[in-house]
């Protein structure tokens, strides 16, 4: 028998045992709360991770569209392979892919989204056919379809289209908490940037079930990327092509619209770029080689080049003198072919002179020596004054991004700008579209759609609707008047009456054969940098206009030469393919 100590100590040791037994099944039911409950959410996550995959689809972007349902931009499907994480060592996939495929990977592996590394781009149908022949043997390695921006037409629409390229870091910083990713495409320029909240779209994701091995057992969840939104434009596909071609290897821009309601047909810039090039990624050195050109194939001339507009720029000076009675119809000026003012010679276009001319023969012949005593008279805050009426100096409001405005230079500005007096030459200068004023062509389209509604300015536009993913048109663009120039009647028909018998009777010779009657102005504009630069604008059928053109080519010489040939061209083919109501005469 025990005695009493002996049991005393028996029954201390159980009770400490009992105790440590309840401590540790205590640690272990408050461990077990804590793994289950307050980290549970982590430890399933981590657990479906070693099973589940979660694959980001990239967003789809809406299609651009002329105005005839061509299309101009669309997202076309593409193949890539690329690796999970975790399922091999990069330098395995690769060798096993080398053996699949027959050849040699040459591009670099990346990680496109945490979890993914791209092993091949842009796979070939029939290299993706093999792929999925022995899927089993690639554990971890998926095909993926993803969208790849593609422009029909090429060069000829860059300018105005643009272009689409990954969100930069500086994007990101804005774009990111919009919800975009940084894998995500954003407009570049073009229609795709100035719409880029239309057409984007939206992302997707595929959740699916891998084994151990990485392979694929089961799509789980299948959420597909979607577009919401495609563009109709205002453009003529086909008449922008031509037109494009017109311009061969000449740079310069081309403009045509409907003043009526604002649309714009054709919208060139030469020189261009391809902008799939850019989708598909430059070089540094061709990326370099494009920007550093002096060919400048980025610049938009049509928007964002700056030129003095020439003789053109008399039909802003002629509107000024009628409307603030310094001339009238019957006004003339006799021009020997110069102008003697403050013992220098300001000399017109023909040396030998054009006689006594009124301001109808003046606007045909372009007469400089009639402009220069006009603009004497009207003094330049007066020329400048109207020149604004009708949106020059303006930025016009063309749903594009990177519009410029031209400069409108008075004695003011040249003794803020250049700290220097305005002199009466300043003036002559103006009054030809010399000197110190500048215009992008799109500035004197504009002025052209003013003249040609007699004074109704509106807005101009290149979006004509847009459609839901189902192809319904789901909003048009209505026409908007901008502004509306109050100028007499009798003004209007003078203006018009000059314009005409400058194809008839003047300048613009080159297009008095076009099966309809033109309303026109030639532009000569000196470049100290070499060959004149040539105009030629106008609208047609003279008496009822339907159609404004502008035709520019830098360095093309005299408006009535390259710039004139070029609208005549354009003029016919118009008339062939689109047709116009009436007839010349």
């Amino acid at each position: 028998m025990w005695n009493k100590e002996v049991t005393e100590k028996v029954h201390h040791r159980i009770d400490i045992f009992g105790w440590i037994v309840l401590a540790i099944f205590v640690f272990l039911f408050l461990r077990l709360w804590y793994l289950s409950v307050l980290q549970g959410e982590w430890y399933r996550e981590r657990s479906e991770r070693n099973w589940i995959r979660v694959i980001p689809l990239q967003a789809l972007r809406g299609s651009i569209y002329d105005r005839n349902g061509k299309p101009l931009a669309e997202d076309v499907p593409r193949f890539r392979l690329v690796l999970l994480e975790g399922s091999m060592k990069i330098e395995e996939a690769r060798r096993r892919l080398e053996k699949v495929l027959g050849r040699k990977l040459v591009s670099e592996p990346r990680e496109i989204v945490p979890g993914e590394v791209v092993l091949l781009e842009d796979l070939p149908l029939e290299e993706v056919i093999k792929v999925e022949e022995v899927q089993g043997d690639l554990p971890g390695i998926l095909v993926e379809s993803y969208p790849h921006r593609f422009y029909p037409g090429g060069e000829v629409f860059s300018h105005l289209v643009g272009y689409v390229g990954k969100v930069t870091a500086e994007e990101f910083k804005s774009l990111g908490p919009l919800g975009y990713e940084v894998w995500d495409r954003v407009g570049k320029g073009g229609i795709e940037l100035f719409y880029e909240n239309v057409l984007r779209g939206e992302n997707g994701y595929r959740k699916i079930e891998v084994d151990a091995l990485g392979r694929v057992q089961r799509v789980l969840e299948n959420h597909p990327a979607r577009f919401t939104n495609s563009l109709v434009l205002t453009v003529d596909r086909e008449f922008q092509e031509y037109c494009y071609g017109l311009l061969g290897n000449k740079r310069g821009t081309i403009i045509v619209g409907k003043p009526a309601n604002g649309e714009i047909l054709v919208l060139v810039s030469r020189p261009s770029f391809d902008p799939n090039a850019l989708v598909e990624g430059l070089s540094a050195e061709e990326w370099s080689r494009l920007t550093q050109s002096d060919a400048r194939p980025f610049t938009n001339r049509a928007l964002q080049a700056l030129y003095p507009p020439g003789s053109i720029f008399k039909l802003l000076v002629a509107v000024a003198g009628l409307e603030e009675k310094i001339i009238s119809g019957q006004t003339t000026f006799f021009c020997p072919g110069f102008l003697e003012y403050n013992d220098k010679r300001y000399y017109c276009w023909n040396r030998g002179g054009h006689g006594t001319v009124n301001v109808e023969r003046a606007i045909a012949q372009s007469c400089n020596v009639f402009f220069y005593n006009l603009a004497l008279r009207l003094g330049p805050e007066k020329i400048v004054n109207y020149a604004q009426k009708f949106g020059l100096g303006v930025k016009p409001a063309l749903d594009l991004p990177g519009v410029k405005e031209g400069l409108l230079p008075t004695p003011s500005w040249k003794r803020q700008a250049r700290k220097e007096t305005w002199y009466p030459g300043d003036t002559l200068n103006l009054s030809i579209g010399q000197g110190y004023l500048l215009v992008t062509p799109f500035e004197i389209y504009h002025l052209l759609c003013g003249i040609a509604n007699r004074g109704k300015i509106y807005k101009p536009h290149l979006l004509k609707g847009i459609l839901d993913s189902q192809g319904r048109l789901i909003k048009e663009v209505e026409s908007t008047l901008e502004r509306e120039v109050e100028i007499r009647e009798s003004t209007w028909n003078l203006l018009w009456s000059g314009m005409k018998r400058v194809v008839t009777q003047g300048t613009g010779y080159a297009c008095r054969d076009v099966p309809v009657e033109l309303a026109a102005k030639t532009g000569t504009a000196q470049n100290p940098h070499g060959k004149d630069h040539s105009w030629f604008g106008g609208f047609f059928p003279a008496d009822k206009p339907e159609i404004v053109f502008l035709v520019f080519v830098e360095n093309g010489g005299d408006g009535g030469g390259e710039a004139a040939r070029i609208a005549r061209d354009l003029i016919n083919w118009f008339l062939e393919n689109r047709g116009i109501k009436g007839d010349k005469g």
